[in-house]
Formats: structure tokens, C-alpha cells, sequence
């Protein structure tokens, strides 16, 4: 009898956590502010019936465990009027109920987990409450899309292009004039030529969303010109979450045909031993050459060296295989004790894609007839290439997210990324030098890899020490690296005179690049602190207001090398330098050993920068309602930033000809003197320096002039400064024929002027209508130009400030359900820009020589004294069709449009003209399918058309638009399912 009593109360308890706790629920939420759409901390949940309470956290969530049945929920803050919401709980089930206090706000949105903008509607409600301009994309919208980096997710906002697949340009403004953060702290650049962040590092997997901040705030960072790129990353959820993804896809171009692979990398986007520079750990400053009598390397031992490289030269050929992905998410909370909590999310996702293309490209020079203009000129032919481009990706991306509440309202968290891409690419190329009369062959392998690390510890703080109203104090400390590795570029060129009829008939380039081994690395980082803290107090007649203030200090170091390796035949090959024989005869080490064929590091110009930053900057500003509905935002932001960089050749990394400052003088005449006298270098002895102080206010105007309906103004003043890269005169070439880029130590920060104007109508939760105008003023924009070098098929590009620029435009957005099957988004901006380079007085005096060649004026000798904004397209628009299968609309198609116009591709320079990119409309197709609660697929089919790419520069004596260059993407398709618990 005992015994089956026992057994009864064993069973109870091993069965009681399942039994009992399903004769309970959940209703969990946000409450939100009306009148500034802020979280409201400290707001009671009160369930009179069966006596049990809740507060509101420091992100206005809430959570009260409820038992099964009808209850009154009644939702209490001070100040507010109290509101009641009825709710039936159902056992086992989790229930969302937002609350918003005070005005008379938009629909009540469903909250998915601690994120109330991950949603459509969400993000919606809080573009609708900023203080500021701004457009997004949700974690909802994301997920719909066929896109897999945040590089293709921000195309689709309003005023967004993007270029290469990863650049954003916002309002036609260049990747140059926009800055983008993560988590709320800026994050460094993998690029070694542009100082923007490139999107298409970060899968789309690990992101919340994505929003474009479009007017400035004292709050944030004061290089604000085009907008602000803010990318947040998953947020631990309320509940536990488990999701897995798999993925495979292919390009109609590329997959099952042939493809060449070096076979570079490892899986994760890494580096190989066997890829890196056997001399890495070498002194830098001894390069590795044959010495003399005199001293240096004993020429055995350097020919030995070049025994020590992997030897791989012929890429391997194979059916390329199909695309693959995968992503894993994890997330859940744990209370702790009877106010605390730890919240954690966890995911990692991976990408791996195989792509071909075929390119064609020309570069001219020009011919003038007459001196001071471009009428009649014609361009001439300085070289041709057709190249076929064999590119591997992989992009592997992690965040964690970890929290902990100590309670209602003090919060500490740690959010971090890592983030690595390696790709790879085989360029083979058939072409012809105008210039010295020969067709060429050239196979070029390079292997890239990219890596961001990026680790913010930060805190909220909710002090209750002043009064009713909570004090707010945040804190952000931020630590990030980007790395960028590229090992072991190697380059192969064979060459015949034109004429010769036999295509067999090439031989050796025999010297440089032919034979040649580049390595670069580079490491960006970044050390920053961020303080926050918000007064609220009462205006006049007792509306709520906020004072704002805050400080950011940010140290930014970046190092740059790159060493090149080459080899020279000292005798006659023979049949070893004709083409096809391949380099692992042609660079066989044998013939080192036996002094056939001489191998030395080529140190003969520029090949290392170190550059830093630091940054201190103050800022102050009030959020202030004149009226109910009637509210202003104005402020001002201080921003001290010193810059320098350092470039040099590495073997005089410890010479004393490496000077460590340069020839700074502000008297333009005294510098022209001592540069002639070679006292200095033209070039300010490779040190680039730049001191500014700057005060940037800002005044933005919200009026709610009717329900729902939103005029806003604003008034900002911004700046841009050179990114480090841009202040150094280094320069390289990635492949044989191609341009090379070049800083400038001479640049100075622009300054913006912005005004805009919008007018927003939210018809309701997910449907919105906007039309904006915004003005833009620049002084000293920073142009990045072309310039043609005699005697080479190579041309040259550098950084220079024009004059002035003007940009003005409008946008247009509109969101709606159109019936109950179909919903309709589109969005439009019209922009026109001018540049204007140089007065028509200043280029009279530089061309007629009344200006010394040295001189800063003289260094900018432009096509076109004015022109449009270069990469600014004229008219850009978004259009998006959802079509819902059924009523539960849980299978979809969507049919996304994205049109760019014509856009300046390359500004032209000495008589040649800007060459312009024509204008691309791309079609993508996606079908979304529900399965039950667990899982999810997706289809998607991108460039359905194969759009064709094409730029163009105007010959200016036949009118004809010659050819700069052309390619396809093909057409590429992908399927995803995901399985959720």
C-alpha cells in the first residue's frame, strides 16, 4: 500500500512543472510614451481580481504570468490617465498587449520578443515618433526578401543606391559622405581605398534591422552628410527561441560550368598557412634582395627564398558546384531571483557562393585640336581587355547578444560580432596595349580576406533620484577591429606583337608584374567611449520635454604594408616563356638555385602608412514641445578631431630619411619654394595632417498638424573629413592594366549644409505615405578623379577638393494593402546635383602657366568645370508587390523592381571625359511559404533579366558613346528552409 502511494507522489511530482504550469499563461508587451514615442519605465500592470502586479523595465517591456481565463488588465504611471485592456488567457500561451500613454497614437503593434521595431508596423510607429528623417527595413521585411547581406537589404530603401554590390550611397551622396554604426557605435572599414564600411560583410541573418537616419542630431556623429547607416543585430527575445536554416542555390552563369579556383582560403574565410608570406617575420625594414660586396642579403640566400613560396600557379578547372548557406539562432531568458534577469542570443550564419562573369573593358586617351576646350576632341585607344572572373565567397557571421537586468530599470549588456569573408579570384585576360603595340595575356589569382570583430559592454540606467520622472544615463564602450589579409597575388603575362597571326605565339612579359607575388595586410581599430544622460522636465504649460546631453571620445589606429616579390630572367628560357607553359615550370625553383632567373623584393615606392585618430566630442541638445502636437529638436555638437598619416617606403622604416612630419605650410608661395628647392616633397614628405575644431548645430521642427499626419523641418550643419587612406600617397595596381589610386596629404574636410522638408501620413500600423525635399550645400567636396599617364595603359586616380557642390531632391514613399491579397510598396527620389570644380578664372590662369605647376590649383586639371555629383543617379526608385496565396497569407510571392539612372562612374581629367555607368533596372522574385508553427520556406530567383552593365565616355568628334565597360551578373536563384521550435 505504501509502495503504490509512493508511486502516486513520484508521478505528481515529475508531472506537476507540465500539468500545473499549462493552467497557465503569459501576457507580455511595451508601453510606450505618445508624446515622444519613448519606452516608460517604472508603469504598473495591475490585476485587481486576483491581487498580482508588474512593472514596466528601462525598455518599457513587461511580463505578469497569469492563470487561465478572463482578466481586466489595468496599466497605471503617474502623470497618465490609466487604461484598461481585457484579455482571455489560454494555458500555456503567451500573449502580446501594448499600451501606449497620452496622444492619440498608431494601432497597437505585435511585439516578437524584447524587440518592438523588428516588426513592419513597429518600425513603422518609430519612424513616425523620431525627431529626425529616417527610413528602414525590419527583421519582417528582411526576412521576406530574396537578400542575403544588409548590402542588398538597404537598396530597397527610399534613397538608397547601391554600388559594387556593397557601397551605399544615400540621397546620390557617395559612400565617402555616409558613415554607418553597429549597435550604436561606428564600426572601421576592411577597405583598403574607401573609407565607408562595406554591407555586404554583415548577413542578412544576424540583423534586427536596418534604418537610415537622414537628418542630423547633435546626438550623433557630426561626419553626417547623405545619412546615417544604423544596423542592429538580434536582441535576446522574451521566450526561448531555436531556429535552424539550410540553404542551396546556383547562377545560371556559373553553376555546373566550367570555373577556375585556386582553391585559396579555408572554409571559414581564413587565411592558409601556405598562402602567407613565408618573410613575415622578417625585419620589415630589410627587404629581401640580393646584396653587394658592400653589404645586404648574400644573393644565395635570397635566390634560396624564393624556394620557401607555395609554388601553385595553374588554378584548378571544375563544374562549378551549387551555393550553399546555414544558420543556427538561439535565444532564451533567465530570471534570476525575484527582480533579476540574463537574457542571451546566440547565432551564427554562413554563406557560400560561386559566381562568373565575363567583362569587357576599354581605357582612352584623349586628343584636344585646341587648347581651353574639349570641342572636337577624340578619344583614342590606350588599351582593351576581355576578361573572364571566377569569384568564390564566403561570408561567415556570429553575434552574441547577452544582458543582464539587475532590476526594473538598471540594466547591463554585451553585444558582439564577427564577421569574415574571404573571397577568391581568378581573372583571365585577353587584351591589347595601344600603347606599345602588343596583345597580351594575363592571369591574375588573389584571394582576400575581410574581418570585422566588434564588442560593445554598455549599460542603461534609470535613476529615480529627482523626482517622478526617471533620469536616464546610458554607456557605451566599444572596442573593433578590421582586418584585411590579402596573400599572395600573383600575377602572369604573356605577350605578341600585334599583327602576328598565330594566337599561340606569346612569350614572357619577363618583368614586372609577370612572375610577381603581392601581400597586404592592413588592421583598422577602433577605441571608443560613449556617455548619454537625459534630464526630463516640464515646459510652460506643462508638456513633457528633455534635456540631452553627452560625450564621445573615439581613438582610431590604422597600419598598412604591402610587399611585392618579382623575378627577372637572366638568360634565354626558351620554350619555358611561351604561352601555355604555365608558372610552376616558368618560376620553377630550380631555376633560382641555379641563377637562371633572379628573385629580389621590389621596395622602390611607397608600400606602408601608419595612420590614427583621435576624436573628442560634446554635445547638447533639448527636445521641446511648443505645443501638444507641436515640438522642436535643437542643439549643438563640438567636435575636436586630429588625423595623421605617415606613408613611406618600408626599408626606411627606422632610415632617417623617414621623417615624421612633414612640410606643413599654410602660405601657398613659401611651399612652392621650398618643394623647388627640394627641401620638401611635393607630397608633404608623405605625411598627411589635418587639425579641425568644428561647431555643428542643429534645429529640426515636428508638427502633427492632424491625426496621423506629420510636417517636419529641419536645419543642420555637418562636415566630412579625408579618411586616413585618402591622406596618403600610396598607390598600387590590382592587375596587369589597371588603375592605380593614389591619396592626397593636401586634403580638407567639406562642409554640408542640409535643410529638408517632409510631409508623412500613416494611414494606420503598416500603411504610410511620405514626399520629402531636401537641399544639400558642400564646400571642398572630396572628388576622387582621373588622370591619364603617358606612356602607360595604367591610369591613375586620385583625391582632390573641388569647389563647391549643390544637391536638391525629392523623395516619395508609399505603403499599401491594396486588398486583402495583395500589398504595394513603392518608393522614389529625384535628385539634381552640381559640382563645380574650379572657376573658369582659375582655369584660364592654370592652363595659361600664370600658375606654377606645383601649386594645389594646378594639381586639378578637370574635363568639365562643372558636372553631377560622382555616383549620384538622377533618379532612383523601389517597387514591391506581395501577393498573398491565401487568407492566412502564410504563402506569398513577392516581385521586387530596383532602377538606378545614368550615374557618374569616373570623373575625367586632362581633356578625357567623365565616363558614366548607363542607367540598370533589376527584377527579383520570391515565394515565402509557412508550414504550421515550425516551419518556413523560401524560394527566390534574383536579375531574373540578366541585366547587362554598362559605362560609357562621349567621344566628343563622332558624338558616339564608347564603350569604358560592360558585363553580366547572370541570373542566380536560391532555396531556404528553416525549421523553428
Amino acid at each position: 500500500m505504501k509502495k503504490k502511494y509512493l508511486s502516486i507522489t513520484l508521478l505528481i511530482f515529475f508531472l506537476s512543472p507540465s500539468v500545473f504550469g499549462q493552467a497557465t499563461g503569459k501576457i507580455r508587451g511595451k508601453i510606450v510614451d505618445g508624446d515622444n514615442g519613448e519606452a516608460v519605465f517604472g508603469a504598473t500592470i495591475v490585476v485587481r481580481s486576483i491581487k498580482k502586479f508588474a512593472k514596466s523595465d528601462f525598455d518599457g517591456a513587461y511580463d505578469l504570468e497569469l492563470p487561465a481565463g478572463a482578466h481586466e488588465i489595468e496599466f497605471q504611471m503617474m502623470g497618465f490617465a490609466p487604461q484598461k485592456r481585457s484579455v482571455t488567457v489560454t494555458p500555456g500561451k503567451s500573449q502580446v498587449i501594448n499600451v501606449t500613454f497620452g496622444l492619440q497614437t498608431l494601432e497597437t503593434v505585435d511585439v516578437k520578443g524584447r524587440a518592438l521595431n523588428d516588426a513592419e508596423a513597429a518600425l513603422l510607429a518609430l519612424q513616425k515618433k523620431s525627431s529626425s528623417v529616417s527610413d528602414g527595413i525590419s527583421k519582417e521585411a528582411i526576412k521576406k526578401s530574396p537578400d542575403s547581406s544588409a548590402g542588398e537589404v538597404v537598396r530597397r530603401v527610399t534613397g538608397i543606391t547601391l554600388v559594387g554590390g556593397k557601397f551605399v550611397f544615400v540621397r546620390g551622396l557617395g559612400e565617402r559622405y555616409s558613415n554607418t554604426e553597429l549597435n550604436d557605435t561606428l564600426v572601421p572599414s576592411t577597405e583598403p581605398d574607401k573609407r565607408v564600411v562595406a554591407l555586404d560583410i554583415f548577413p542578412s541573418g544576424v540583423l534586427k534591422n536596418v534604418r537610415i537616419i537622414k537628418t542630423f542630431l547633435p546626438e550623433l556623429p557630426g561626419e553626417f552628410s547623405g545619412g546615417l547607416v544604423k544596423i542592429e543585430t538580434q536582441e535576446y527575445p522574451e521566450e526561448k527561441q531555436f531556429s535552424v536554416a539550410v540553404g542551396a542555390g546556383g547562377n545560371y552563369n556559373t553553376t555546373g560550368h566550367k570555373f577556375l579556383n585556386m582553391n585559396q582560403g579555408n572554409m571559414l574565410g581564413g587565411v592558409n598557412d601556405n598562402q602567407k608570406n613565408p618573410f613575415r617575420n622578417a625585419p620589415e625594414s630589410l627587404p629581401i634582395e640580393p646584396g653587394s660586396i658592400f653589404g645586404g642579403i648574400d644573393p644565395k640566400l635570397t635566390q634560396a627564398g624564393a624556394t620557401t613560396f607555395n609554388q601553385k600557379w595553374t588554378p584548378d578547372s571544375g563544374p562549378a558546384p551549387f551555393d550553399k548557406n546555414f544558420s543556427i539562432n538561439y535565444g532564451d531568458t533567465f530570471k534570476v531571483g525575484a527582480t533579476s534577469r540574463i537574457g542571451i542570443l546566440v547565432g551564427s550564419t554562413y554563406n557560400r557562393n560561386f559566381r562568373f562573369r565575363q567583362e569587357e573593358s576599354y581605357r582612352y586617351l584623349a586628343a584636344a585640336p585646341f587648347n581651353l576646350t574639349t570641342a572636337g576632341s577624340t578619344l583614342l585607344k590606350q588599351q582593351e581587355q576581355r576578361a573572364d572572373l571566377y569569384t568564390e565567397e564566403r561570408n561567415w557571421g556570429n553575434n552574441m547578444n547577452l544582458a543582464y537586468e539587475i532590476t526594473k530599470g538598471q540594466q547591463i549588456f554585451l553585444k558582439s560580432l564577427y564577421t569574415q569573408q574571404g573571397e577568391g579570384v581568378v581573372r583571365d585576360a585577353r587584351g591589347t596595349d595601344y600603347i606599345d603595340l602588343y596583345n597580351f595575356k594575363a592571369l591574375t589569382s588573389q584571394y582576400t580576406s575581410s574581418l570585422i570583430q566588434h564588442h560593445t559592454l554598455g549599460g542603461d540606467h534609470a535613476l529615480n533620484w529627482f523626482g517622478e520622472r526617471a533620469h536616464k544615463f546610458d554607456w557605451r564602450v566599444n572596442y573593433a577591429i578590421a582586418n584585411r589579409d590579402q596573400p599572395n597575388l600573383q600575377q602572369q603575362v604573356w605577350r605578341q606583337t600585334v599583327g602576328d597571326p598565330n594566337p599561340y605565339d606569346l612569350t614572357r612579359l619577363g618583368n614586372n608584374p609577370d612572375g610577381s607575388r603581392f601581400f597586404s595586410d592592413s588592421k583598422d581599430t577602433t577605441k571608443a567611449v560613449k556617455l548619454n544622460y537625459e534630464i526630463p522636465f516640464d515646459q510652460w504649460s506643462g508638456l513633457k520635454a528633455l534635456f540631452k546631453f553627452g560625450t564621445y571620445t573615439m581613438s582610431r589606429e590604422k597600419d598598412f604594408r604591402f610587399r611585392e616579390f618579382g623575378q627577372k630572367p637572366n638568360t634565354t628560357l626558351g620554350g619555358l616563356e611561351r604561352y601555355p607553359v604555365p608558372g610552376e615550370f616558368y618560376s620553377n625553383p630550380y631555376l633560382f638555385l641555379n641563377d637562371l632567373v633572379t628573385f629580389s623584393e621590389r621596395q622602390v615606392e611607397s608600400n606602408a602608412y601608419n595612420a590614427f585618430q583621435k576624436l573628442q566630442a560634446y554635445y547638447s541638445q533639448v527636445d521641446l514641445p511648443i505645443l501638444p502636437k507641436l515640438k522642436t529638436l535643437f542643439g549643438v555638437r563640438y567636435e575636436d578631431s586630429y588625423q595623421k598619416v605617415k606613408t613611406f617606403v618600408l626599408r626606411d622604416s627606422y632610415s632617417s630619411y623617414n621623417l615624421d612630419y612633414g612640410c606643413k605650410i599654410d602660405n601657398e608661395f613659401a611651399r612652392i619654394a621650398l618643394v623647388r628647392n627640394d627641401i620638401c616633397d611635393a607630397n608633404n614628405n608623405g605625411v598627411g595632417e589635418l587639425r579641425t575644431r568644428d561647431y555643428l548645430p542643429s534645429v529640426n521642427l515636428n508638427w502633427e498638424f492632424a491625426d496621423n499626419q506629420i510636417l517636419r523641418l529641419s536645419a543642420t550643419q555637418t562636415l566630412t573629413r579625408p579618411d586616413l587612406r585618402e591622406l596618403s600617397p600610396f598607390g598600387f595596381t590590382p592587375y596587369f592594366g589597371a588603375n592605380r589610386i593614389f591619396g592626397n596629404s593636401d586634403l580638407r574636410r567639406s562642409y554640408i549644409h542640409n535643410y529638408d522638408v517632409r510631409y508623412e501620413y500613416y494611414l494606420n500600423a503598416t500603411d504610410y505615405v511620405g514626399v520629402g525635399a531636401f537641399l544639400k550645400q558642400i564646400s571642398d567636396p572630396i572628388e576622387m578623379v582621373g588622370q591619364p599617364v603617358a606612356g602607360s595603359i595604367s591610369q591613375r586616380f586620385t583625391y582632390l577638393n573641388a569647389e563647391q557642390a549643390t544637391i536638391k531632391g525629392v523623395e516619395f514613399d508609399f505603403r499599401k494593402e491594396l486588398t486583402d491579397r495583395i500589398r504595394f510598396e513603392a518608393n522614389m527620389f529625384i535628385i539634381q546635383s552640381r559640382v563645380d570644380v574650379l572657376s573658369w578664372q582659375q582655369y584660364i590662369m592654370v592652363q595659361s602657366g600664370l600658375v606654377d605647376s606645383l601649386s594645389r590649383a594646378a594639381a586639378y586639371n578637370p574635363t568639365n568645370l562643372s558636372r553631377p555629383l560622382q555616383g549620384q543617379s538622377p533618379l532612383v526608385f523601389n517597387v514591391k508587390f506581395d501577393f498573398h496565396l491565401n487568407e492566412k497569407k502564410n504563402k506569398t510571392i513577392g516581385v521586387y523592381y530596383n532602377y538606378f539612372g545614368d550615374r557618374l562612374y569616373a570623373v575625367g581629367a586632362n581633356g578625357l571625359p567623365d565616363a558614366y555607368e548607363r542607367a540598370v533596372g533589376l527584377t527579383d522574385v520570391v515565394y515565402t511559404a509557412k508550414m504550421g508553427d515550425h516551419l518556413e520556406f523560401k524560394a527566390s530567383a534574383q536579375n531574373i533579366f540578366d541585366t547587362r552593365y554598362r559605362v560609357y565616355q562621349k567621344n566628343e568628334l563622332t558624338g558616339e558613346k564608347d564603350l569604358f565597360l560592360s558585363y553580366r551578373t547572370g541570373v542566380s536563384y536560391s532555396f531556404q528552409a528553416t525549421y523553428k521550435l
